[in-house]
C-alpha cells in the first residue's frame, strides 16, 4: 500500500511538473509574440493645443425680405391703367394700379340721391313732431283755462248752496214768526171782543202778524231763487267740467300724435344713417379702384396686366408683392427639435448662399418661433435670423445654409477628433485619449466639452498643452478604427 501511495504522488508531482512547464511556455509565447507585434506598429500623433472653440447649430432656410406686404384688390373690376412695373421703387400712397371706375361712381351717386330722400322724410318728420308739440302746447293751456272755470263753477255752486241754505233757515224764522204773531192776534182779538184790551193793542197784533205773513212770502221767494241759482251753477259746474273733459281728450290727443311723430323722427333718422352709411360704401368702393402702396419700398412681384379682371369675392386677390427694404433681410430656417432648446435669442450665426459660395455672410437671430412645424413626423421650429445687405447681394428666396453658434469656449485644451475616433486593442468603457510611454499606448480618462467638428474641448484631464495624443496606428499587426460619435457622454449637435 506504501508503495502504491508513493508511486501516486510520484505521478501527481510529475504532472503538476509538466502543467507548469506549459503555462511558463504559453506565457512566454504570448510575451514574445506581444513584442514583435509592438514593434510592427507605428503610431501618428498630435499635440493637445489651447484655443477658442464654438459650437454652432446647422439648418437651412430661406432668405426673405424683412417686411413683405401683398397688395391685393378689396373690389372687383377691369384693370385700366398700371403705374409700376417689377423692381419698381415706390412711397407710400403711390397708385399702383387704377381698377374701372364707371360702376363704383354709378353706385356713389345712386347713394347720394337716396342719402337726400332719406333726408327729406327726416325733415318731415321733425316737423310733424314740432307741430304736435304746438298743439300740446295749445291745448295744455286750455286744460289751464277749463279748470279756471271748473273753479269759478265749483265757487258759484258753493255759494248758491249756502244762499239756499241761509234762505231755509230764514224761511223757518219767518214761519215761526208768523205763528207767533198769528196766535198773537187772535189772543188780542177775543181779548178786544170782551173788551178786555183797548183796540189798538188789537191793531198793533194785527198789524204784526200781517208783516211776518209778507216776510215769510218774501222768505219763501229768496229761498226759491237760491234753489234755481244753485241748478243754475250745478248746471255750469257740469259744462265747465265737460270743456275741461274735451281740453284733456284734446291734449291726450295731440300727445298721441306727439308720440307717433317722435318714433316717425327716430324711423327717418335710422334711414338716413342707413343712407350715410350706403354713401360712405360707395365711396370707399370707388376709392378702391385705386390700388396704392402701403408702404415704402420695392416691387417684387407684379400678378396682374391691362384689361385683366380682378374678381374679389370671398378674399382680396394678390396684385403686388412689396417689400419695405432689402437692405436687412431675414432667414427663416427650420431647427430640429433636438437642438433648438439650445438656441437663443440674440446668438450670432453665419450663412452662405450658392450664389456667393466663397463669403460668410453674418446675422443675429431675432426670434425663435413657438409653434412646432412637423412634416412627415420630424417636429422642427423656426428660427428667424436678421442679416444686413448693404451690397444688395442677397436676394428673396435665396437659399441659405446656416450656423448658429450655441456655444463658445475661449482659451479651451482642445484635442483633434481624430484622437477621439482612435480605438485601442483594448478601448475603455469611457471616453479616453492614449499617449505613448516607452513606445506603449497609455490611457488617459477625460470628460469631453463641446466641438466644432474638428476639434473638441478637453476637461477634467491629466493632461497638458503640447502632450502628444494618438490619432492613428498603422502596421502589420494593427491598423486604425473610427469611433462612434465625438463625445459618448452626450448627443452629437448638428455642427459645422
Amino acid at each position: 500500500m506504501e508503495a502504491e501511495k508513493a508511486k501516486s504522488m510520484k505521478r501527481l508531482k510529475n504532472w503538476l511538473y509538466l502543467a507548469a512547464l506549459l503555462l511558463i511556455g504559453v506565457a512566454l509565447y504570448a510575451w514574445v509574440s506581444r513584442q514583435g507585434s509592438s514593434a510592427k506598429i507605428s503610431y501618428r500623433t498630435e499635440p493637445l493645443r489651447v484655443g477658442n472653440v464654438s459650437m454652432k447649430v446647422t439648418a437651412t432656410g430661406s432668405l426673405q425680405a424683412v417686411t413683405r406686404i401683398s397688395v391685393g384688390s378689396e373690389v372687383s373690376g377691369r384693370v385700366i391703367r398700371l403705374f409700376v412695373d417689377y423692381n419698381s421703387k415706390v412711397r407710400k400712397g403711390q397708385l399702383l394700379a387704377q381698377l374701372d371706375p364707371s360702376i363704383f361712381q354709378a353706385q356713389l351717386e345712386q347713394q347720394q340721391a337716396g342719402l337726400s330722400d332719406a333726408q327729406g322724410a327726416y325733415d318731415n318728420a321733425q316737423a310733424g313732431q314740432a307741430n304736435a308739440a304746438i298743439t300740446i302746447e295749445k291745448s295744455e293751456a286750455s286744460i289751464l283755462g277749463a279748470q279756471a272755470q271748473v273753479d269759478g263753477a265749483r265757487a258759484s255752486l258753493s255759494n248758491s248752496r249756502s244762499a239756499l241754505l241761509s234762505a231755509g233757515a230764514n224761511t223757518q224764522k219767518a214761519v215761526a214768526q208768523l205763528d207767533n204773531s198769528q196766535l198773537n192776534s187772535q189772543r188780542q182779538e177775543l181779548l178786544s171782543q170782551r173788551d178786555l184790551i183797548a183796540r189798538s193793542d188789537y191793531d198793533t197784533a194785527r198789524s204784526t202778524y200781517l208783516q211776518d205773513r209778507a216776510n215769510l212770502q218774501s222768505v219763501q221767494n229768496q229761498a226759491e231763487s237760491a234753489r234755481a241759482n244753485l241748478r243754475s251753477a250745478e248746471s255750469t259746474l257740469a259744462a265747465r267740467q265737460a270743456d275741461l273733459g274735451v281740453a284733456r281728450s284734446t291734449r291726450d290727443g295731440a300727445v298721441a300724435q306727439w308720440t307717433a311723430a317722435q318714433a316717425q323722427v327716430r324711423s327717418a333718422a335710422a334711414r338716413v344713417r342707413q343712407a350715410q352709411a350706403n354713401l360712405d360704401q360707395a365711396r370707399y368702393n370707388l376709392d378702391r379702384t385705386d390700388l396704392r402702396a402701403p408702404i415704402d419700398g420695392i416691387v417684387l412681384d407684379r400678378k396682374v396686366t391691362i384689361g385683366q379682371t380682378v374678381a374679389a369675392q370671398f378674399q382680396a386677390p394678390d396684385l403686388f408683392t412689396l417689400a419695405e427694404n432689402l437692405n436687412q433681410m431675414q432667414v427663416e430656417v427650420a431647427v430640429d427639435e433636438a437642438d433648438i432648446g439650445q438656441v437663443k435669442v440674440g446668438a450670432a450665426a453665419t450663412f452662405t448662399v450658392d450664389s456667393f459660395p466663397e463669403e460668410t455672410f453674418k446675422g443675429t437671430v431675432r426670434e425663435v418661433r413657438q409653434a412646432p412645424v412637423t412634416v412627415q413626423n420630424v417636429v422642427t421650429y423656426t428660427v428667424v435670423i436678421r442679416t444686413g445687405n448693404p451690397k444688395l447681394q442677397l436676394m428673396p428666396g435665396m437659399t441659405a445654409t446656416v450656423g448658429i453658434r450655441v456655444a463658445t469656449r475661449q482659451q479651451a485644451l482642445l484635442v483633434a477628433n481624430g484622437a477621439l475616433r482612435f480605438k485601442a486593442p483594448t478601448p475603455l468603457p469611457e471616453p479616453a485619449l492614449y499617449t505613448l510611454e516607452d513606445g506603449q499606448l497609455k490611457p488617459h480618462r477625460v470628460k469631453l466639452g463641446i466641438s466644432d467638428g474638428l476639434q473638441t474641448e478637453v476637461l477634467n484631464s491629466d493632461l497638458k498643452e503640447g502632450d502628444q495624443v494618438v490619432v492613428e496606428a498603422a502596421g502589420s499587426a494593427g491598423s486604425s478604427s473610427t469611433r462612434s460619435g465625438t463625445n459618448t457622454s452626450r448627443p452629437a449637435a448638428r455642427l459645422f
